[in-house]
């Protein structure tokens, strides 16, 4: 009974574009105003549930799921039941007597919005209040906002990309993962141990996604996992772009000569399919410009397609940083592939970054971050400012493109990968054509508060205000994603395949200069 009423609810809402559906009802003193929202109606053990916006007087709004199920207020000292009869309701329980609550649904089979409707248009003196029993989505503040991680003031790409506006709408959830592919993880960070997950060594074949400790640049799946999502608000360390998010590290990226075979390839987004992730982060790429092997396209495509239970699962990819443009038959050009561009502190393109049609976005280089603990990293001690690439963005972009995820978990990745490219914010040093795309900024900077805005069916803000994580750190302490962090040259290519990271500069130019003689790369390479 209740599948069909839902059903053609949403039939009459669908096919009626000139005269959908508009419910109101008075709540509390707010005159709310409710309209079909796109979606399918959801199976709960309450029957079915059906997507609705809702508007308050006041701009305010959110999205809900309603039934049949009605909450309503008897009077004092009136008999529950003969009230409920009077108003032609159906009693199903008492919520809280003492309040005059009871859960009612209407005694003709109408669904809730409907009922209330009708009964608010009664005259004046029904002898009960009725509201539709609206499921809404909670969160917890699991994280104080802004974070008390000591090196949240440093981050300067996240306030870049407004993320305290984001995290007042989804700071993720544990249920959402995000899968780093890179050159293993260091598992027992403190800063990363408890978001850490198992993973896949598609390398050796085992469940250990370790670092390799004699590799170089052997703090890259580290850093990129920290910034997606380091634990946050544990007044250690750094946040984490999607601060309750859970992660995974597949180790796919090694520095033998012979480099990592197609079927690892396969094998790491078979593991991202397996888990269930809503994500994939990939700062690699090949150092050759070679069309994308049909093995690779195959398996991204298919993760794109039916990861995360058969919604598809969000592939993002570092663009590289050859400062080359990436052509259509390129691994950042496959159906699916989110292409990640970096740009710096005043969202002016990096010298090094690759561009073309296959660049969708670009995010800020994520300079601070987690390094391998101890002395065995890039840096003396847990964590790095000198990070950087498309290596650093794209794990930026990846953060947000889990916030999103676990936002709106109904939603495609097809969607969700529309809704990111939709609400990007221009550069203002790009130049789109006609189709709003610029060859190096792609269709702009990444806006996950915009994105989730328009996910969950909110407005945009009116009030004109500063986001709430306006400001610039100071210039003089944090890498503003130039020199050896945002701005690094690619090394030169030493014939191996594994991880690609800039050498160490101090700043400047003779610095950086120096970089550029002292640096290397490797053949199936992080873009850091």
């Amino acid at each position: 009974m209740v599948m069909s009423r839902v059903a053609a609810l949403l039939v009459a809402a669908a096919g009626t574009a000139n005269a959908a559906p508009t419910w109101l009802w008075n709540d509390d003193g707010n005159r709310v105003t409710a309209t079909p929202a796109d979606g399918s109606a959801v199976s709960t053990a309450r029957g079915e549930v059906f997507p609705v916006n809702v508007q308050y007087p006041d701009g305010r709004a959110t999205r809900a799921h309603v039934g049949l199920d009605l909450v309503v207020r008897v009077p004092r000292g009136a008999d529950p039941k003969t009230a409920l009869a009077a108003a032609g309701l159906q009693p199903q329980r008492p919520l809280m007597p003492a309040a005059g609550l009871w859960l009612a649904r209407d005694a003709a089979g109408r669904h809730a919005l409907d009922a209330v409707t009708a009964l608010q248009a009664r005259p004046k003196g029904t002898p009960l209040d009725a509201w539709p029993d609206l499921w809404l989505r909670r969160r917890s503040h699991a994280i104080t906002l802004p974070p008390d991680d000591p090196l949240y003031s440093g981050q300067w790409y996240l306030t870049q990309i407004h993320i305290a506006d984001a995290w007042a709408l989804s700071t993720g959830n544990a249920a959402t993962t995000v899968v780093v592919i890179d050159n293993g993880c260091d598992l027992t960070h403190p800063d990363l141990l408890d978001k850490l997950d198992e993973g896949r060594d598609v390398v050796s074949g085992d469940n250990d996604p370790s670092y390799d400790p004699n590799g170089q640049g052997n703090n890259h799946g580290t850093s990129c996992a920290g910034i997606v999502g380091a634990t946050t608000g544990n007044a250690l360390g750094m946040a984490g772009a999607c601060p309750e998010c859970r992660l995974r590290c597949v180790r796919l990226l090694d520095d033998s000569a012979t480099g990592t075979p197609l079927s690892a390839d396969v094998d790491a987004f078979q593991f991202v399919i397996d888990s269930g992730a809503a994500v994939a982060s990939n700062s690699w790429g090949f150092v050759d410009a070679i069309p994308v092997p049909a093995g690779l396209k195959a398996a991204i495509e298919t993760t794109f397609d039916t990861g995360r239970g058969g919604k598809g699962a969000l592939v993002l990819f570092a663009s590289g940083n050859d400062d080359r443009e990436v052509g259509a038959d390129e691994l950042l050009a496959v159906r699916g592939v989110i292409g990640v561009g970096a740009v710096n502190l005043y969202e002016e393109t990096t010298s090094f970054t690759n561009y073309g049609a296959p660049v969708d976005l670009v995010a800020p280089t994520g300079t601070v971050t987690t390094d391998i603990h101890g002395t065995a990293g890039e840096e003396t001690g847990d964590y790095t400012n000198r990070f950087g690439g498309t290596s650093s963005a794209c794990p930026v972009a990846a953060g947000a493109a889990a916030l999103l995820a676990a936002a709106a978990p109904d939603k495609t990745a097809a969607e969700l990968t529309d809704i990111l490219l939709q609400t990007t914010r221009p550069s203002p040093y790009a130049n789109p054509g006609a189709d709003g795309h610029d060859p190096y900024y792609g269709y702009g900077v990444i806006d996950p508060a915009h994105a989730l805005r328009v996910a969950l069916g909110l407005p945009d803000p009116v009030d004109g205000g500063v986001p709430a994580d306006a400001g610039m750190p100071d210039a003089g302490t944090v890498d503003a994603g130039t020199g050896s962090g945002g701005d690094a040259p690619p090394p030169p290519d030493d014939g191996k395949k594994g991880c690609l990271c800039a050498a160490p500069t101090a700043g400047g130019p003779t610095a950086l200069l120096g970089g550029l003689l002292a640096a290397w790369r490797w053949r199936r390479r992080p873009r850091h």
